[in-house]
């Protein structure tokens, strides 16, 4: 019927007259179309159910299981809002990342981040930290070191029936009173954290060493389990006394009592000494103080003898005219005048009095406690006569620094130990120790030394060089001849006699310059051999040196010690001298003939020996048979065992203690070479020889000489050149030429 309806409205009709008019519209029902259905609360509801059912199984299907714990157990957990199922300690939770935070009163917050997998029975433990604890510290003091005592420490105040408020044992009448609170340093873990009573915060939760040391007491260390959980703990530690009693009484009584610089009381009492020891001392106005060392172990209680106070001393000021006098009193030795004592009073003491010089002198005096008096005491003086002369006659005496008189006067001095200085200008000073004798007259006669007669005088005897050298003083003073007479034996025509005289102080080297010595001024030198024989041995005389070689070596030691230069140098060459300085040089033929042939006599030696040939054994070294393959001329029936140079000081000495002035080698002097013709009879005065010349003076005979004329000491040779067997010795001037005793 609908689809006919349909068909209906879709047919159209034509009206009369052919045209086509329009018809009202009426839709049709559709055929068979269901009619609108409304669904009820109930179906709703069933069907949301069914939904979240649906989920739920699908989430645990799909969810892991993770088991939480916590320390401590109480820990509240938030896992920050995440969809979970709790049961008991299980979380079911997907997959994933999640922050887990827990909190528990007394702990600190703790948060973590914590990934579930898609395993089965997963867990994750959580530890929180405990917050740190506070500590409540105070310390008491017990009654005695051998009463008990305790501690308390807990989350409250130490109560009444704590250990450390228990009950002690009675000490002596003035024992510290028991649980006193006291201030002591703290300790905690070693160091230093305050003073009681105090409250120790932010501790960390555990155990402690705690330790606290006060003035006086034993010290008490404990360890302590610190709770934590931000709660306060309380502590309290009873410290022992350190000390034991002394029971002091005095005569007088009445007196301080200190000990350890504290004042305790006055006597009697008992005082309070420390078991390590302390100082005790009892004084008293007008007494002497008493003190003694004492250690008492502690809560021990030791007695004392009643103690004797001794009135306190006088005081006693002694002088003696004149001061300085040796005192005694009552036969002890009290010490040297001025001087003040302290002296025991109520008695009588024995003054002696000792002065060398004069009379002893004796006094007798007591002193009143407390009292201050003077003592002075004139002394006698016991006279000495002693006549002193002086050359020159009129130089002045002085006695301990005070002008008595001049030369000849006879002084009246105390018979002691004076100090005598005899004085004159332009001359030096004599000083002496002298000791006038009352029962005999003396006679001292002093001669005077011009200043440069003194500096001479005091010069050293010997001297030593930096490289080893011995030199002697010498202070000739005399006039000698030099050279030979025309009678003599042996003599060469350049040996004329002539004086000379020798006034200036100077030092000669004992032995010949050794290579050992020549070699540290020119390291690269060799004496060499002579026929295969060395002669550069350390102690052997140095040899192959020019004359001039050995003037720059004087020059090199005397600038090693500071000395003014002797020789001019250009270029190395000597070009002439400085008689006035005083540094090393080589000797004048004057120095070094007087020095090997003037005897003490003040006779001339021919030989080094003395007189006649052959030489007497170990002599010198000279051409002995030894050297007879090397030399064609020996010395007959002679053997000194070396066929070349010798060590020096291998033979005796001369006279005057010099070596090798006789053989071994020859010498060079410091004189050009000439012959000095004594015409006008003159006697020149430290001569140096000629100005100018071409060669110098060679002195002394040598291991290579052998015949009569060399052996004598007036033979002369000169050269310029080195030879193996020419060496030298040094020589200096002791005082410039101004300060000569004879022309300064």
């Amino acid at each position: 019927m609908d689809q006919d309806r349909r068909d209906q409205n879709r047919r159209v009709q034509a009206p009369a007259g052919g045209e086509i008019s329009p018809i009202a519209f009426e839709p049709l029902a559709p055929e068979g179309r269901p009619t609108k259905v409304r669904l009820r609360p109930a179906l709703m509801v069933l069907a949301f159910l069914l939904a979240v059912a649906g989920a739920v199984l699908w989430y645990l299907l799909t969810a892991r299981a993770l088991v939480v714990t916590t320390e401590p157990t109480e820990a509240r957990i938030d896992l920050g809002g995440a969809l979970t199922f709790r049961l008991a300690d299980h979380y079911l939770l997907r997959p994933g990342q999640y922050t887990i935070e827990a909190v528990a009163p007394g702990y600190a917050n703790y948060s973590r981040v914590v990934t579930v997998t898609s395993a089965d029975n997963q867990q994750v433990h959580l530890q929180l930290e405990k917050l740190p604890g506070h500590l409540q510290i105070s310390a008491v003091a017990t009654a005695t070191a051998g009463a008990d005592a305790g501690s308390d420490i807990a989350g409250n105040p130490a109560g009444a029936d704590s250990p450390a408020a228990a009950a002690t044992e009675p000490g002596p009448a003035n024992a510290t009173p028991e649980n006193v609170d006291i201030e002591a340093e703290i300790f905690l873990d070693g160091a230093v954290v305050g003073k009681t009573p105090a409250t120790l915060d932010n501790l960390a939760p555990g155990k402690h060493l705690m330790r606290l040391r006060a003035p006086r007491y034993f010290a008490e260390s404990r360890e302590i389990e610190i709770e934590g959980l931000d709660r306060t703990q309380n502590l309290t530690l009873s410290l022992k006394p350190a000390w034991g009693f002394l029971q002091l009484a005095s005569e007088p009584s009445g007196a301080e009592v200190l000990v350890g610089n504290r004042l305790q009381g006055r006597t009697p009492l008992v005082a309070e000494v420390l078991e390590s020891g302390e100082e005790v001392l009892v004084r008293l106005p007008g007494y002497k103080p008493w003190q003694q060392y004492h250690a008492i172990e502690a809560g021990q209680t030791q007695s004392l003898a009643p103690i004797a106070l001794e009135p306190v001393d006088g005081t006693v000021r002694v002088n003696t005219a004149p001061a300085g006098a040796t005192l005694t009193v009552d036969n002890q030795f009290r010490g040297q005048t001025p001087v003040t004592l302290a002296l025991k009073p109520g008695m009588d003491h024995d003054f002696r009095f000792f002065l060398d010089g004069y009379r002893r002198a004796s006094r007798s005096l007591s002193v009143k406690p407390g009292s201050e008096q003077d003592l002075q005491v004139d002394l006698t003086p016991e006279l000495g006569s002693l006549r002193i002369t002086t050359r020159p006659a009129d130089a002045q005496l002085f006695i301990d620094g005070k002008l008595r008189g001049v030369g000849g006067d006879t002084l009246r001095l105390p018979a002691r130990a004076h100090r005598l200085e005899v004085r004159k200008e332009g001359y030096a000073t004599v000083s002496r120790l002298i000791t006038p004798r009352p029962d005999l007259d003396q006679v001292l006669q002093i001669s005077l030394l011009t200043e440069a007669q003194a500096k001479t005088a005091s010069l050293p005897e010997q001297i030593r060089t930096t490289t080893g050298q011995t030199l002697k003083l010498f202070k000739p003073g005399q006039v000698f001849a030099m050279g030979s007479s025309r009678r003599e034996q042996g003599r060469r025509a350049n040996e004329v006699q002539r004086k000379v005289q020798l006034t200036r102080p100077f030092y000669l080297a004992t032995t010949e310059v050794s290579n050992l010595a020549f070699k540290k001024f020119k390291s690269s030198h060799t004496s060499s051999h002579a026929s295969g024989i060395t002669l550069d041995l350390p102690n052997q005389p140095v040899v192959r040196v020019t004359w001039n070689d050995a003037a720059r070596f004087c020059n090199w030691l005397s600038q090693q010690e500071g000395l003014d230069l002797f020789y001019n140098l250009d270029g190395g060459r000597v070009t002439g001298d400085n008689p006035a300085a005083t540094g090393y040089r080589l000797p004048t033929e004057a120095e070094w003939a007087w020095a090997a042939r003037v005897d003490q006599n003040g006779a001339l030696l021919k030989y080094p020996w003395g007189g006649g040939l052959p030489p007497p054994a170990k002599a010198g070294n000279y051409a002995d048979i030894s050297a007879a393959r090397i030399i064609g001329r020996t010395v007959k029936d002679y053997k000194d065992g070396f066929a070349v140079s010798a060590p020096v000081a291998s033979f005796n000495a001369n006279g005057k203690g010099l070596y090798d002035m006789g053989g071994n080698v020859a010498e060079w002097v410091n004189d050009f070479y000439g012959i000095e013709p004594n015409i006008a009879g003159d006697t020149p005065t430290n001569p140096l020889g000629p100005e100018a010349g071409e060669f110098h003076v060679i002195r002394d005979a040598s291991w290579r000489h052998g015949s009569l004329t060399e052996l004598r000491l007036s033979f002369r040779d000169y050269g310029t050149e080195a030879r193996d067997d020419v060496g030298f010795r040094l020589a200096r001037y002791a005082l410039p030429p101004d300060q000569d005793p004879v022309d300064g």
